[in-house]
């Protein structure tokens, strides 16, 4: 599960001034490893606030004081985008080194006193996380947890031994104890929340709220975490529950706005509910702007001043800048009744098995004009097809309504509707001003009831063709299937060796598969040493995943999301296999994304995604998918992203079109360097 993480909340507790303490640590300390030298500052957060000590650029060292109030877990930043925290007691020498070897990681080292006898207790806790199993350095560790309490019970309990033994000593600082027990909650109901019900959440809240947290909670390692996702796995269950679905990178704001209340209700400290706040700010103002106006002013309104004077002058900048949010719904259509200039009837019955583009004008009404030249090419292009256009006039004047039908040379279907806005058919929808235009399918069911405009050519057709195609679905998919070569599978197997570059990374894959359902895909991140040192070496171990039938082995936790996923793996190939192995239900779409006159759009619901296959009707093979993928986890609210895939560079193997190009949201590339059409054997697959 990749995540967009917020900038650093270092920049924003910056800018408060400090109190008078009368506690203090003195610090002194040096940089050491491949990166060292980037590093400016080490800066320690504590109470709420950060204090920073310069880093002498030419030995690497750093001292000087940090002030606190009581003993708490501080962080420690020192240019890992992810600050570490660690126990400290006022009033004492601290000596450590930390060794930077990537961008990404610090390694601290802390020299003999009481606050590093702490953290050694503390620490215990996920050496016996790893005695079973559970590295944290791995990516999607959360995963190793989904219901496998087993590390979490020992970890807890060689914690809790420590405790006990060592209780005299843990008696001389009051908070740690409680500290340790306000972690492991935390922990435990973090790896929990994705299975979490409703009120398993509610009851997780009302904790939260009895504990009433003091600020210096919000360094404790994993609050933070647990209490941004338990509220935003709140918000998830609250929209799931009333049946809502939503695409995240359009409405981000839908259940953020849920979890932000959430935050209000249920936690009491002020300063944290400011931080979390100023959290979902530094994500929401970059991403979307003003477009969620109301969201962003409930965050900011609720927020201590701090928050209030950082993001003052970047919200002052987007309101100079505010750009509209457009909505449109669906509606049933109404029974209508309408003339012609003979005085003809005509109601809705009258066209069933037609599709009816609706058209709202009047004879003077400029912008209608505009339109006509844009609609008459609609109709040119849908001649002899199964829909109909409907000219509806609300001229008062029947004389000035045929006069314009004659000026503008219209022809088919040229209606009257008596009474102008009065008439039932507008008034039914609330039509105040036009042009107006609507769109009924062949049942007499409303598609739209306020379409977009002829202009939009590409868009309508592409709503169009979606009716009209529908009824030729099996036979596109036939001709769809025959030129992708993909009935081969039944008989051979598939050998793909491709590169795929992800920003500055370059990962090298080898995949097979072997019809219905044996897939294995071997993967390396190629190591270069500018990428080794900001992320480190562990980060280009070669990974294996082995899909068999229902069955996944993998050393990455990240590959058991291949369970679900393994068909889109195999590109230019997915409506096949989605058919033939899986038994999906797939149809053609609406979408305003394509071209009546280029492509087919098909579209199926799989496993809580909404995918759509743009299929060219020249060649029939897929030139691109959209996806409205990855539902999103509870611990991330819920909703959908959307993700785009184009094809590219089709290439004849053994009778198999293979595309050796596919383009990633614009974000990933991949491509093919080698594909051969061969017989494998099971066994190749076993786990």
């Amino acid at each position: 599960m990749l995540l967009l993480r917020p900038l650093s909340f270092f920049f924003l507790i910056s800018l408060f001034s400090l109190p008078a303490f009368s506690q203090k640590i003195s610090v002194t300390g040096k940089l050491t490893g491949e990166v060292a030298k980037m590093v400016k500052e080490v800066q320690f957060v504590c109470d709420g606030k950060m204090q920073r000590l310069t880093v002498n650029k030419e030995d690497l060292t750093f001292s000087g004081e940090i002030k606190m109030l009581e003993p708490q877990f501080v962080e420690i930043n020192s240019g890992n985008p992810k600050p570490q925290a660690y126990y400290m007691v006022p009033n004492e020498k601290l000596t450590l080194s930390i060794d930077k070897p990537s961008l990404q990681e610090s390694i601290v080292t802390f020299g003999s006193n009481k606050g590093t006898r702490l953290q050694g207790i503390f620490n215990l806790y996920y050496k016996a996380l790893e005695e079973k199993g559970i590295n944290m350095k791995a990516r999607e560790w959360q995963q190793l947890l989904f219901g496998n309490n087993g590390p979490l019970v020992h970890a807890e309990a060689s914690l809790n031994r420590e405790l006990t033994k060592q209780a005299q000593f843990i008696a001389t600082v009051p908070n740690f104890r409680k500290d340790m027990q306000l972690f492991m909650k935390s922990f435990r109901n973090y790896t929990a929340i994705d299975q979490m019900t409703m009120p398993e959440l509610e009851t997780a809240l009302e904790e939260v709220k009895k504990a009433n947290l003091k600020t210096i909670a919000y360094t404790i390692p994993f609050v933070k975490e647990y209490l941004t996702d338990l509220t935003n796995a709140y918000a998830a269950r609250t929209l799931q529950k009333y049946g809502v679905s939503y695409d995240a990178s359009k409405q981000r704001h839908f259940s953020q706005f849920i979890a932000a209340e959430t935050i209000s209700k249920y936690i009491t400290n002020r300063t944290i509910r400011s931080y979390l706040f100023s959290e979902k700010l530094k994500i929401e103002l970059p991403v979307n702007g003003l477009k969620n106006e109301v969201y962003v002013n409930y965050l900011y309104e609720n927020s201590d001043q701090f928050v209030k004077d950082f993001y003052q002058e970047k919200i002052d900048q987007l309101r100079e800048n505010k750009a509209p949010d457009l909505n449109a719904a669906r509606k049933k259509a109404f029974d209508f009744l309408l003339h012609d200039s003979t005085g003809k009837e005509y109601r809705l019955a009258d066209f069933k098995g037609k599709m009816i583009f609706v058209d709202f004008w009047a004879s003077w009404c400029a912008p209608c004009k505009a339109q006509i030249p844009y609609q008459k090419e609609l109709e040119k292009h849908y001649a002899g097809k199964d829909i109909v256009f409907l000219g509806v006039s609300l001229d008062r004047s029947k004389e000035a309504w045929l006069k314009a039908v004659k000026e503008e040379d219209l022809h088919g279907y040229i209606l009257h509707a008596e009474g102008d806005f009065k008439n039932a058919f507008p008034k039914a929808y609330g039509i105040e001003a036009i042009p107006r235009y609507m769109l009924i399918d062949a049942e007499g069911n409303m598609i739209s009831d306020n379409m977009m405009k002829p202009q939009n050519k590409k868009e309508i057709m592409g709503i169009i063709d979606a009716e009209l195609y529908s009824k030729n679905t099996v036979e596109i998919l036939e001709k769809h299937f025959k030129a992708t070569g993909a009935a081969l599978f039944e008989s051979q197997g598939i050998e793909i060796r491709y590169r795929q570059t992800v920003m500055t990374f370059n990962v090298a894959n080898k995949l097979w598969y072997r019809y219905p359902k044996q897939l294995k895909l071997i993967s390396k991140m190629e190591e270069a040493e500018q990428m080794r040192q900001i992320v480190g070496k562990s980060y280009f171990m070669e990974t294996t995943t082995i899909v068999n039938g229902d069955s996944v082995n993998t050393n990455n936790p990240s590959g058991m999301s291949m369970r679900e996923a393994w068909v889109s793996k195999l590109s230019g190939f997915e409506l096949y296999l989605h058919k033939m192995v899986n038994n999906v239900s797939v149809k053609f779409a609406e979408d305003s994304h394509t071209t009546g006159d280029s492509s087919f759009v098909f579209q199926l619901v799989y496993n809580e995604k909404k995918e759509k296959y743009f299929i060219n009707k020249k060649t029939y093979l897929i030139d691109k998918v959209i996806v409205l993928t990855n539902n999103q986890s509870p611990r991330a609210g819920g909703g959908f992203f959307e993700s785009t895939v184009t094809y590219d560079d089709y290439r004849n193997v053994n009778g198999m079109m293979i595309p050796f190009k596919i383009n990633l949201s614009n974000i990933s590339t991949i491509k093919v360097e080698h594909a051969e059409v061969k017989p494998l054997d099971a066994d190749f697959f076993k786990l």
